[in-house]
């Protein structure tokens, strides 16, 4: 029966079908075979039928409508601009750096641009989604200098000379109060301050089966190769040049690949960036030789934490949905996270985030004591260990000071509809309760 669907199924409609469940879910596609149906449905629902195919157009009609998109809603500089006489282009803006010198209660309410010599690490990952709204608006990329900033760095720079198990932090707080922001500047300020940084910023793709898994052989546990590689090239591009006075201290062995004892760990990663299949060895051995060495402070900053307690959106072969504890690289990091593994000296930080729902953690918020967890609801009691002495640092929302630097920031960069003032700032601030993602959309989109 599955053979004769099969063959009465044309072979380009299931190769494109194919293709575009490939392209949604965002997996490569000589990956597509593990990926289960799951990352079809969480990427983007069901297939679009294709659209008729339309009749030839005539080129002045074409240009007449590239001509009336250009006078849409989308304008930089500012969302829905309706009318063009409102349109003023962004510009550029000047504004100091954001170093470790810079990160102190006399700079309070000043927004300070990501470093020159820390920008170029920081493009081989991705910012959060907001923060990025915010950078593609205004240039430089630049954040605000909070309380709540200057305390965090504090606690973190204590952690140079410690064990990580002593300092696991998770940002908390309020939707939009910034958790995102504060991590990106905690990153930030530990790469100008020389420290080797694993930044994941997007926590949640490594558990909504947008990559390939296989399973390990005579176990209950999976790899993702493609995502270890990716990974391993990431953290290569970040940190090179302090990879490369970091030698293995010991001969391994990372898939059929052999690790000499001298190696860089640079040069150990460049073993699982260009085999796949060994990636995830390669990662455990280089953060066993990261854990060990005492030359260099080494930060582990998680954003979208809560995805990693909660099941997955992979599947075992029975149909059921997995713990993160049964994906080898989700589990390595959970291992530092939890304190099971440490770093002879640094920091583990995660942030929360509710973007997506779907990523919500009930076990992680009564662990940190955000929520209270009902009597009749019993939580996982494979995933719950995993939260132990972790410390939960709370974000609030901007403060009169910060937000008028930020008021300030975005009227240099011309973002406003109205002339900004002094009653234009108190109408913002008011209905935004001082939440920095509604402030920003109250003052970029006009809303």
């Amino acid at each position: 029966m599955a053979h004769r669907f099969l063959t009465s199924t044309p072979l380009l409609a299931r190769t494109s079908q194919t293709l575009a469940a490939r392209a949604r879910a965002a997996v490569p596609a000589q990956y597509a075979n593990y990926v289960t149906a799951s990352a079809v449905v969480m990427a983007g629902g069901k297939a679009r039928k294709a659209a008729p195919k339309a009749k030839q157009q005539s080129n002045s009609f074409r240009k007449k409508k590239i001509e009336d998109d250009d006078k849409g809603e989308g304008g930089a500089g500012g969302a829905t601009r309706l009318n063009e006489k409102y349109y003023k282009p962004p510009t550029p803006v000047k504004v100091e750096e954001f170093l470790p010198s810079t990160a102190t209660k006399e700079h309070v309410g000043q927004v300070l641009g990501l470093p020159a010599n820390v920008l170029p690490a920081l493009s081989q990952t991705s910012y959060p989604t907001l923060v990025s709204e915010q950078f593609d608006l205004i240039k430089p990329a630049a954040l605000v200098v909070r309380d709540a900033t200057v305390s965090l760095l504090d606690t973190i720079d204590k952690a140079m000379q410690t064990s990580s198990a002593n300092t696991r932090i998770v940002l908390t707080g309020d939707s939009g109060a910034g958790k995102s922001a504060m991590l990106l500047q905690t990153v930030s300020h530990c790469l100008s301050s020389g420290w080797v940084v694993i930044y994941v910023p997007k926590a949640s793709t490594w558990m909504n089966s947008s990559y390939a898994y296989n399973k390990v052989p005579n176990t209950t546990t999976f790899v993702q190769p493609a995502l270890a590689s990716a990974l391993a090239g990431q953290i290569n591009s970040v940190n090179k040049d302090a990879l490369n006075k970091i030698v293995t201290s010991e001969k391994a062995k990372v898939g059929r690949h052999d690790v000499e004892k001298g190696t860089t760990l640079s040069a150990l990663l460049q073993m699982g960036i260009k085999d796949q299949l060994a990636a995830q060895d390669v990662l455990e051995v280089f953060m066993n030789e990261m854990s060990a060495q005492k030359e260099i402070p080494t930060l582990i900053a998680v954003d979208e934490i809560n995805s990693f307690y909660r099941p997955t959106q992979y599947l075992s072969q029975d149909g059921k949905e997995l713990d993160p504890d049964h994906l080898k690289l989700p589990k390595l990091f959970l291992n530092y996270i939890a304190g099971k593994s440490s770093l002879d000296h640094g920091a583990v930080i995660g942030a929360t985030s509710d973007s997506l729902l779907i990523n919500k953690s009930e076990i992680l918020e009564v662990a940190l004591g955000v929520k209270e967890v009902s009597p009749y609801k019993s939580l996982s009691q494979t995933i719950a260990p995993w939260t132990e002495g972790l410390t939960k640092f709370e974000v609030p929302n901007y403060t009169r000071q910060e937000a008028k630097g930020v008021f300030d920031y975005y009227r240099k960069g011309n973002v406003f509809y109205d002339a900004p003032s002094e009653a234009l700032f108190l109408n913002k601030f008011i209905t935004s309760d001082g939440n920095p993602r509604k402030f920003f959309t109250a003052c970029a989109k006009g809303i």
